[in-house]
């Protein structure tokens, strides 16, 4: 029976189990409050303390009696399992187990124990007693003549038959009519075949007593004859047998009621040697637990068919285990076919009066069932909620996504560069082959990336977005990998990270140029293996994810500079996809453009119908250094300040088209003077960027800044003329 309560002491969950137990339905149970179902007291007095001590941590087992009112009194094993949710342990997940029939198993086999010592004891009191009687002669003797059949008795035979010497003759008559009707024909034959073969004999026989009591007599004779050989007396003892023969019979209904107990029981049972550990006696249930027959455990001992991890608190337990003290204990049976069971074993100490050795009788329920099904419950509940906390993490994600998505709704474009990227992406789509999407800012490299991911066969599962360059270095790994509950300082609980969420799905890493130089090799690593730890933890945990990653930095100077690793690198470079700028595919600003400004309207309820001729060819024109974000926010701006149905942008932002020629020219007078001022610090320094004699530090610019220019200028710092 499976429930789960919440730290109210609200019950959120039960399974059908618990509900058949307990002969209600679900209604009755989920969301109601312990003390509404369970007696407060008993809530109050022992449950409450147990479940406290379970949302503190622990796993906690103990057994306890219950008064149902519709089932009676019942004994219950309980285990809490602590779940842990966001914010810590919230929840308990309670596995009962009714064990009332094992209960009364092991109190009848005590019970059973008991009367084996008290007949023992009663056993030993009766011996004490006939050897006293004994030695004040309790057997009396008594001698019959023959023929004439004159029988004489001595005071004990008249004591034992109870009579009275002065006015009880011994003659046949009156003797016959003591003895039990039913024994009168045993004694007689008795008799008459010691007459007629001259043989001794004994003989068993009942004897009544005047107020109704029955005595068991023994009487043992022999035959004397005379001188021609003819029986001429008897002479024989007799002796008072009751209480002897009442304890046997007590011992043997004693033995019988314990054999049929100790033979059907449903429990395992062995009688071991506390000191050698040697088994003495074990029952067919034990047989059957440990795997072996009565023959091979008679021969062995407990160290034997005992788990090695188990020896030592084996060992403990029987060092433990007095004359005054029983012990319980958990352990693992280890089968000669290599199977483990777990067992519950209850010591009970014996030892036999004036012996010194110890004995214990261990009474073995085998409880591996439920140690599964603990363990399966644990393991189900974890995995629960491991996916309770991924989804959470999922949703919020999504969440930021949505605040944070880039807008494009699509890809719109037509033009010949635009296809050929669009190509590439059909071609590697069905693949899980790594994807480096090259290009500036703002081209739209995260749009390709969801492109790839909606046409390749993860397009059902997650898309897990990260930019690299949006969180502090301090953080990105965190974010990543994930963390465990107090792994650094603000850790407060345990966090999913994004390789986790992205498992079975794809994910993009943005601006992985960004990623610091200490990090890279634990990425390489999980790209590599495909596993990782989350940070505080040492679980080593699977994913199948297919990446993605985009940088607007060359990652080639980066590895020349030492400032990225070249493993990693040519790891993400499977198949490297250019996203083209926007001043290289023209052709599609016009679309762009239809598409933002009708976006844009509809979002601030506004109708725009048509876009002058004017406007349209100075967005063309333009450069577009942004690219299409930069496209974006300024049609947002325009339509923000469009009052009537014609669009109305701010030109002025931007130069004509002459202007641009013109500045066009003076550029490219400036950028020679550039290109040359950069030749001249490269040849200083041979051709280092970084450092602090690269060029970079002498020109007074960043290493990445001093980067991008080469690119756009096109110099080679390792070519010959530069570097030597």
């Amino acid at each position: 029976m499976i429930v789960v309560v919440n730290r109210e002491y609200r019950y959120v969950l039960a399974n059908k189990a618990f509900l058949n137990y307990r002969g209600m339905n679900q209604q009755q149970i989920v969301g109601k409050l312990i003390v509404d179902v369970l007696d407060p007291k008993l809530f109050e007095g022992v449950v409450k303390e147990k479940l406290d001590e379970c949302f503190g941590g622990k796993v906690v087992s103990y057994e306890l009696q219950y008064q149902y009112p519709e089932l009676g009194t019942r004994d219950l094993s309980i285990t809490y399992v602590p779940v842990e949710g966001p914010t810590g342990i919230d929840r308990v997940a309670c596995v009962l187990q009714d064990v009332t029939d094992r209960k009364r198993s092991e109190e009848a086999l005590r019970t059973s124990e008991r009367e084996q010592h008290k007949i023992a004891e009663q056993l030993e009191t009766e011996r004490a007693r006939l050897i006293e009687a004994q030695a004040v002669a309790r057997v009396g003797s008594w001698e019959t003549e023959l023929p004439s059949l004159d029988i004489t008795w001595s005071e004990q035979t008249y004591r034992i038959f109870e009579t009275d010497p002065f006015t009880f003759r011994p003659r046949r008559p009156s003797f016959v009519e003591l003895v039990h009707p039913e024994d009168r024909a045993k004694v007689d034959a008795a008799f008459e075949a010691s007459l007629e073969k001259g043989a001794p004999s004994t003989v068993e026989y009942r004897i009544v007593m005047a107020d109704g009591r029955v005595k068991v007599l023994e009487e043992r004779w022999k035959v004397f004859q005379d001188g021609q050989g003819r029986p001429a007396r008897l002479v024989g003892t007799c002796q008072d047998i009751t209480e002897r023969k009442r304890a046997a019979a007590m011992l043997q209904e004693s033995e019988l009621r314990f054999r049929t107990v100790y033979e059907r029981a449903p429990v395992g049972i062995a009688l071991v040697d506390s000191c050698t550990g040697q088994f003495r006696q074990v029952n067919p249930q034990f047989c059957a637990i440990t795997g072996r027959t009565e023959q091979a455990l008679l021969q062995t001992d407990l160290a034997a068919i005992t788990h090695p991890d188990d020896i030592a608190l084996t060992t403990e337990y029987l060092r433990q285990l007095t004359d005054e003290t029983k012990q319980e204990l958990e352990k693992r049976y280890l089968r000669p076919d290599g199977s483990v069971r777990w067992v519950r074993v209850l010591g009970v100490p014996m030892r036999r009066k004036g012996e010194q050795r110890r004995w214990h009788m261990g009474l073995v329920e085998d409880i591996t069932e439920r140690k599964q099904s603990q363990q399966a419950i644990a393991r189900l509940v974890q995995e629960v909620c491991e996916a309770k906390r991924k989804l959470t993490e999922e949703k919020l994600y999504l969440e930021q996504e949505i605040n944070t998505e880039l807008g494009f709704g699509e890809i719109i474009g037509q033009s010949k560069a635009l296809q050929s990227v669009m190509e590439n992406v059909a071609r590697v789509a069905s693949s899980d082959a790594t994807v480096l999407l090259l290009g500036e800012t703002g081209t739209g490299k995260e749009l390709i990336a969801r492109a790839i991911h909606r046409l390749s066969r993860r397009a059902h599962t997650s898309f897990i977005k990260m930019n690299c360059a949006a969180i502090p270095s301090g953080l990105l790994e965190s974010e990543l990998f994930g963390n465990e509950k107090g792994a650094f300082t603000g850790a407060v609980s345990k966090k999913i990270g994004r390789l986790e969420l992205a498992d079975k799905g794809t994910l993009f890493l943005d601006e992985i140029g960004d990623i610091s130089l200490t990090l890279q090799p634990k990425l390489l690593r999980v790209l590599q293996d495909q596993e990782f730890e989350r940070l505080g933890g040492n679980q080593t945990l699977k994913v199948d994810f297919r990446l993605i990653a985009a940088t607007n930095v060359d990652l080639g100077a980066a590895v020349r500079e030492k400032e990225f690793r070249s493993d990693l690198y040519y790891r993400l470079n499977v198949f490297p996809i250019h996203v083209p700028p926007l001043r290289e595919r023209r052709e599609d600003i016009r679309l762009l453009v239809e598409h933002f400004v009708q976006k844009c309207a509809r979002r601030m309820n506004k109708s725009i119908t048509s876009i002058p001729r004017k406007t349209m060819d100075a967005l063309m024109a333009w450069q577009w250094p942004g690219n299409v974000r930069e496209l974006e926010n300024f049609i947002e701006r325009s339509v923000i300040l469009t009052q009537g149905s014609v669009l109305v942008a701010p030109l002025s932002e931007m130069q004509p088209t002459s202007a641009v020629a013109a500045a066009k020219k003076t550029d490219e007078t400036l950028e020679a003077k550039e290109r040359e001022h950069i030749l001249q610090a490269l040849r200083a320094s041979r051709g280092q960027i970084g450092g602090p004699r690269g060029a970079a530090k002498r020109l007074g610019l960043k290493r990445t800044t001093l980067q991008s220019k080469l690119k756009h200028l096109k110099i080679d710092p390792h070519s010959k003329s530069i570097s030597h």
